[in-house]
C-alpha cells in the first residue's frame, strides 16, 4: 500500500512514489471517517491534446480490501464513469475477491476538516442515455409503490421533474416538494446526471442525497449518466 499525505485545508492528496496529486472534492457534509484494511484507486486529471482525459492507477489494490476510490474534483464523469463501472466488477469478482469488501468516494468534510468517505456499493449506472422517467415507465411493474421524482443534475442547474432550480435552492425546494407530494407514500427519488457535470458537483448532490434523515426518502439503485447530445428532451438549458 502506498503512502499518502493528507492536507485538508488544501484538499488534496499525494501520491507520494510519483508525486502525483489528486484535488478531492472539498464538502460540507458528513461521511464515514474511518476504513481499515484498505487500498486505494488513483483517478488523476490530466490534458492531451487539448481534451480533458482522467489517468487511473490501481496498481497497489487488493482484492481482499475495501476500495477507496481519490477522484480529482475537476474531472466530467464522462471521462471516468466506464474506468468505476469496471472496476466495480473486478473488486466484485475477481478470482481473489472477498465478501464484505465495499467501495468508498473519497472527500474533504468542511465541517469536521477531516477526510471522509461514501459508499457506492449496488450502485448501477446506466450509461446509455435513456432517462429514468422513461427507464420507469418500461419497468412501471417494479414502480408503482411509490411517490416518484426524477432529478436532473447539470452542470449550471437541476431539474426536479420539470421544474428547473437553481443549485443553491435545490436541498429546500426538494424536501418541500417531498412533502407536499407524498400523499403518505414513500418517495423514490431517481438521479440523472449530465456526463458533464464535474466530479465536485456530483458527490455534492450524491452526500447530500444521502444524509436525508428521513426513512421515507428512498433512492434509485440506478444512476442515469447521460450524453445531452443523445437526449433531446434531457431538461439541460
Amino acid at each position: 500500500m502506498k503512502k499518502i499525505f493528507i492536507l485538508l485545508f488544501f484538499p488534496l492528496i499525494l501520491l507520494s512514489c510519483s508525486k502525483k496529486e489528486v484535488k478531492i472534492p472539498l464538502l460540507a457534509e458528513k461521511g464515514i471517517q474511518e476504513i481499515h484494511n484498505h487500498s486505494e484507486v488513483w483517478i488523476f486529471f490530466e490534458v492531451k491534446d487539448n481534451d480533458t482525459i482522467a489517468n487511473v492507477n490501481r496498481k497497489n489494490t487488493i482484492s481482499t480490501t475495501h476500495w477507496i476510490f481519490n477522484i480529482d474534483k475537476k474531472l466530467p464523469l464522462k471521462t471516468f464513469i466506464s474506468s468505476i463501472i469496471t472496476l466495480q466488477d473486478k473488486h466484485a469478482n475477481g478470482i481473489h475477491s472477498k465478501e464484505g469488501m465495499h467501495n468508498y468516494f473519497s472527500y474533504s468534510d468542511t465541517i469536521s476538516k477531516k477526510l471522509s468517505f461514501l459508499e457506492f456499493d449496488g450502485i448501477v449506472y446506466k450509461t446509455d442515455s435513456i432517462l429514468s422517467k422513461y427507464y420507469i415507465k418500461e419497468n412501471s411493474t417494479h414502480y408503482f409503490k411509490n411517490n416518484h421524482i426524477n432529478l436532473t443534475f447539470n452542470s449550471n442547474n437541476v431539474w426536479l421533474n420539470d421544474t428547473k432550480l437553481e443549485k443553491s435552492e435545490f436541498k429546500t425546494t426538494l424536501l418541500e416538494f417531498i412533502d407536499f407530494s407524498s400523499e403518505g407514500k414513500k418517495t423514490m427519488l431517481h438521479l440523472n446526471f449530465n456526463d458533464k457535470l464535474t466530479y465536485q458537483d456530483y458527490l455534492f448532490y450524491k452526500t447530500m442525497i444521502h444524509n436525508f434523515d428521513d426513512k421515507n426518502i428512498l433512492t434509485n439503485k440506478i444512476e442515469f449518466i447521460f450524453d445531452q447530445n443523445k437526449v433531446p428532451d434531457c431538461g439541460c438549458e
